[in-house]
């Protein structure tokens, strides 16, 4: 199995991503090697995406390519903004998902960017709504500030798409699928790279549509 990877880090600090197919799954790694048309599963065990490809229905998105390109892109709490963090992984061909989480100024600043980030026709859930290749999701989440250690709310808009940059495919794996990651990875992205301290409200899943 080949493994191509980039990073890159912020602010500084160092570069770097480690990406390994097949072993952040259980049993993923067996089914792999049993059959050549099965889709990866993907894990990063280092860098700030760590853990939060690692889920199945990724794999099935990438496709049945047996090398996978991930990109880890992640911004530190610095000046009062909180934590940013961005992924991207391609398969083969039309096979890719990005995922984005980044936090607004205001609850109101983030209600306008979820509103562009939606598509026309969209099907809302609770703080979110997707269609057929986006979903898009908002949540609160309390961190604490760099050296004072203060803490603050973060008002976080999280992002994940279907198909390679600035080529939208036709057709996606439908609007439950990329609701439901859009819940799954910033949950994830939340309780192992953002630093979030306390709970967070997130939507049950599967996602209840309005």
């Amino acid at each position: 199995m080949r493994t191509t990877r980039t990073g890159a880090r912020q602010a500084g600090a160092a570069a770097g991503v480690l990406v390994l197919l097949g072993s952040g799954l259980a049993g993923w790694h067996a089914y792999l090697d049993a059959a050549t048309d099965h889709p990866p599963a993907v894990s990063l065990t280092h860098g700030e995406c760590r853990g939060a490809l690692a889920d199945e229905q990724v794999g099935r998105l990438l496709g049945p390519a047996r090398t996978v390109r991930v990109e880890s892109d992640y911004w530190p709490a610095q000046d009062g903004r909180p934590p940013r963090l961005r992924c991207f992984a391609a398969g083969q061909g039309e096979h890719a998902l990005s995922f984005e989480v980044e936090a607004a100024r205001s609850a109101d600043d983030r209600a306008d960017a979820a509103a562009r980030a939606l598509p026309n026709g969209a099907r809302r859930f609770d703080n979110g709504g997707a269609d057929h290749r986006t979903g898009v999701l908002r949540f609160d989440c309390v961190v604490k500030t760099p050296g004072t250690g203060e803490e603050r709310t973060a008002y976080y808009l999280a992002t994940v798409k279907a198909g390679p940059r600035n080529k939208p495919p036709a057709t996606g794996p439908g609007a439950e699928t990329m609701a439901e990651l859009a819940v799954v990875l910033s949950r994830q992205a939340a309780e192992q790279v953002l630093g979030c301290t306390g709970p967070v409200d997130w939507p049950a899943t599967p996602v209840q549509f309005a």
